[in-house]
């Protein structure tokens, strides 16, 4: 079985993920998890271009990779 997301519904999950590892980030080491959630989002990017319904997902998978581009650079 694979762990890649074959749904829009896993696709999000990454998403959420990602925003989960931002949001603690200040609990934790930050570097890590920036670095943590920028992996698990440009995968969530990479399957929303081949999972079906899920090309919105990309979309907010850049723009949050843009956010964490602002957070590091702050």
């Amino acid at each position: 079985m694979s762990d890649e997301p074959t749904t829009p519904q896993e696709v999000w999950a990454l998403i959420e993920r990602a925003d989960e590892l931002v949001k603690y980030a200040q609990n934790r080491d930050p570097a890590t998890a920036y670095a943590q959630a920028r992996s698990t989002l440009e995968r969530a990017a990479e399957a929303a271009r081949t999972v079906a319904g899920a090309e919105k997902l990309e979309e907010q998978a850049a723009r949050r990779l843009a956010d964490i581009a602002k957070l590091e650079s702050a």
